[in-house]
């Protein structure tokens, strides 16, 4: 899926007028996070204030917003909050250097894609291991003894040849 043209701004043009954008996107813009596992119901907030630093745009991105993914305790949805900020230097190839406190935005500045900004940004603030914050929240209570026991009997050891020095002693007589 590619981005909208609605989606792609000049960041030199709007770096040069210091401008701010605010933009409220749901999942179907973030083809990404479908990928890596969010859930319908997902949406962030996004703040994008451009300027210019060293001769290069730059965007001061800040993230809020909260993502549905699985937990994966009890396998149903369970809200991540995101509340992230970044500095961002555009840069047309990822070997430039850049400015000090600022992280490097590989694009093309005149075509600059604001969804994959905050894509990207979403997809680095998203826990590795989704669950929901206490047991309790997941609905499903903690494994009982009995549950415990059941585990323990299946993972009891099987030993082929335990008896065999009673076969072969019966064989003797």
């Amino acid at each position: 899926m590619s981005a909208a043209r609605s989606d792609q701004v000049n960041a030199i043009e709007l770096a040069g007028r210091s401008a701010t954008l605010e933009r409220e996107l749901g999942l179907t813009h973030f083809p990404r996070l479908v990928e890596a596992g969010a859930l319908d119901g997902t949406s962030v907030r996004a703040v994008l204030a451009f300027g210019r630093f060293d001769g290069r745009p730059t965007v001061d991105l800040k993230v809020e917003g909260s993502v549905l993914l699985t937990c994966q305790r009890c396998m149903r949805s369970c809200e991540c909050r995101i509340d992230d900020a970044v500095r961002l230097a555009i840069v047309a190839d990822g070997d430039d250097p850049v400015p000090g406190g600022y992280e490097a935005a590989v694009g093309d500045a005149e075509r600059l894609s604001l969804a994959e900004l905050i894509e990207e940004q979403v997809l680095l603030g998203m826990p590795l291991v989704p669950m929901h914050e206490d047991q309790a929240g997941c609905g499903k209570a903690a494994p009982t003894s009995a549950a415990i026991e059941v585990v323990s009997t299946a993972e009891k050891k099987q030993r082929p040849f335990e008896n065999l020095r009673e076969l072969l002693d019966k064989g003797e007589r």
